[in-house]
């Protein structure tokens, strides 16, 4: 189903990801249970068969061990809550779940208000400079294929 996908990350310099990071299935589902939603299907791929990757001085969030969760600033959860912790942030962003935030003026999140037939959220992509949100990728798969031929 992500072949392409597989085969993109095989051969790009943009994106560094490191085998056998992958997240163990326990992991995501004690995260999904935090959560309150199930997780889009591309993304547990991506979990589950790379689980990190860097790109432009940032991570691509993941899911870590719980052990160590509490003080791993790549983990989705641990941003997460972060977040939660800003009362504004929780009012404008109700539905914002942060997935990569590079150094530089942008983030890229999941819309999780906007679940697809197929289980997916779109990735958004929030322009700090100009404060402006557009939808970036409609799946987590689409995302990193993007990221990989832009930067390629």
């Amino acid at each position: 189903m992500y072949e392409r996908l597989a085969e993109k990350l095989k051969t790009t310099s943009a994106l560094k990801w490191f085998p056998g990071h992958g997240a163990e299935e326990s992991w995501i589902a004690e995260a999904e249970e935090e959560l309150g939603f199930r997780l889009p299907p591309s993304y547990r791929w991506w979990l589950i068969h790379y689980g990190y990757a860097g790109l432009n001085g940032g991570n691509i969030l993941t899911i870590a061990a719980p052990e160590h969760r509490e003080y791993y600033d790549g983990d989705l959860l641990y941003i997460h809550r972060l977040n939660i912790a800003e009362e504004w942030w929780v009012s404008r962003f109700p539905h914002r779940l942060d997935l990569f935030v590079p150094d530089s003026d942008e983030l890229y999140f999941f819309d999780t208000s906007a679940r697809d037939s197929q289980g997916e959220f779109p990735v958004m992509c929030y322009d700090l400079m100009n404060d402006l949100i557009d939808e970036y990728a409609s799946t987590f798969a689409e995302f990193l294929e993007r990221l990989i031929d832009e930067r390629s």
